[in-house]
């Protein structure tokens, strides 16, 4: 019993002369710069009325172009390619998508301060029924499946 209370007189005393703490002060950090371009790589998901979840990799390109993976689950997944054309001006994306059971596809984003895209419908960024926002996230070195 007495060795076991001056191990712990031994440790507390330890710890206790081992826990000074420096104040010194962080050096600041150069802020980050956010690219103004929108060319990349961005995943997320997109509202469904008749599905339970739509997931969206989309990269889009310096001439224009986009290529779209959609995955829709149902009962099962379902996946599609897809390719189109973008604009960007004024922190808004405007996007046109071919798909093929379905024609033609108009989507709308609505870029935010740090370079993701947030879904936009009749001018507005959308929200469900719980508040929250339909955004595409940018990354900045493109996902390895």
């Amino acid at each position: 019993m007495k060795y076991a209370c001056a191990l712990v007189a031994l440790f507390c005393g330890l710890f206790w002369g081992c826990s000074e703490e420096k104040s010194e002060r962080l050096p600041d950090l150069p802020p980050v710069e956010i690219p103004a371009d929108v060319f990349g790589f961005y995943s997320g998901r997109l509202p469904c009325d008749d599905c339970k979840q739509r997931a969206i990799d989309m990269d889009l390109h310096q001439d224009g172009s986009v290529d779209v993976v959609q995955s829709i689950l149902k009962d099962s997944v379902h996946v599609d390619s897809l390719r189109g054309t973008f604009t960007y001006a004024d922190s808004i994306v405007k996007m046109l998508v071919s798909q093929d059971s379905l024609g033609m596809l108009y989507w709308v984003f609505k870029r935010d301060k740090v370079g993701n895209l947030a879904f936009m419908k009749s001018g507005n960024v959308y929200r469900d029924a719980d508040g929250m926002k339909f955004v595409m996230v940018r990354f900045y070195k493109k996902i390895k499946k």
